[in-house]
């Protein structure tokens, strides 16, 4: 698991360097091939450390995530 983690984590860095603050996990899937449950799974557990600038984490639209002030 904490490899999958790891993998998002420098996807999410990656789409913080292109200025985005909002992020579909269907981005996140296109990005690795990670299945989309373990993707939720990681964030949902809090094993990974969402880069400052991403304010929220969407599934098709929804919200999944979302930075506490």
């Amino acid at each position: 698991m904490e490899r999958f983690a790891k993998a998002v984590e420098n996807i999410l860095k990656r789409f913080e360097e292109k200025g985005l603050e909002v992020v579909d996990l269907y981005d996140i899937w296109v990005e690795s091939s990670i299945p989309m449950d373990l993707i939720e799974e990681v964030i949902e557990k809090d094993m990974v450390k969402v880069p400052p600038n991403i304010k929220e984490l969407k599934v098709r639209g929804k919200n999944f995530w979302r930075r506490r002030n």
